[in-house]
């Protein structure tokens, strides 16, 4: 089995799905979480080991592979690809990837849907029961809320944040940093750096 070091303390999600991952096989020795702090009550049975000073000795031993908690961390995930970590891709194993592209540092749980000739960049996180149709881009760093539908052909593009329940319709692209509000209906595309919410998704910032 391969070494998981969880960089980040804040989300307990991650080790469900790797206990997930391992029950149909066994893939992943969570060893625990690497981080500024430990949060009370969160790590379970899972031990805090310390601070990002244990990187540099860790990454010396091809076997230990990092997860990074946090989807939109970007001067962290560069950081941490400096270092050479290997970095962790966790899929629930009930997800069809057949016909998909994934790249490094993603998670992907149960009950998703993810349709053929879709590319997920690095550092992508999709919640639960989130449905990607077909043909869909999603760049770097862009984080998909639970119940989400994203139509066929669309383009997310960097660190852009799809709220819980939102639907963005076939080919419409949403914009670099922009935010896509919880149950938005999204039909036309959305500007960078812009916030929109409603039925239909009217910027509101």
């Amino acid at each position: 089995m391969k070494n998981l070091f969880i960089y980040g303390t804040r989300y307990f999600d991650v080790v469900k799905l790797g206990e997930a991952i391992n029950r149909e096989k066994p893939t992943w020795n969570i060893v625990g979480f690497i981080g500024k702090k430990r949060v009370p009550n969160l790590l379970g049975d899972y031990p805090y080991i310390g601070g990002k000073k244990l990187i540099k000795e860790l990454v010396l031993d091809k076997n230990n592979y990092f997860f990074l908690n946090m989807t939109q961390a970007i001067k962290t995930a560069d950081w941490l690809s400096k270092q050479g970590c290997q970095l962790a891709t966790l899929v629930h194993p009930s997800i069809d990837l057949n016909y998909v592209e994934i790249d490094k540092g993603c998670m992907i749980p149960e009950g998703c849907v993810i349709g053929h000739k879709t590319k997920i960049g690095k550092f992508v996180t999709v919640r639960l029961q989130s449905i990607i149709s077909h043909d869909v881009t999603i760049e770097d760093h862009v984080f998909i809320g639970p119940g989400a539908n994203i139509g066929g052909g669309a383009v997310l593009k960097r660190k852009c944040f799809i709220g819980q329940g939102a639907v963005v319709m076939g080919g419409r692209i949403v914009g670099e940093n922009s935010i896509v509000g919880a149950g938005a209906v999204v039909t036309k595309d959305v500007l960078p750096g812009s916030v929109v919410a409603g039925i239909p998704a009217r910027p509101i910032k």
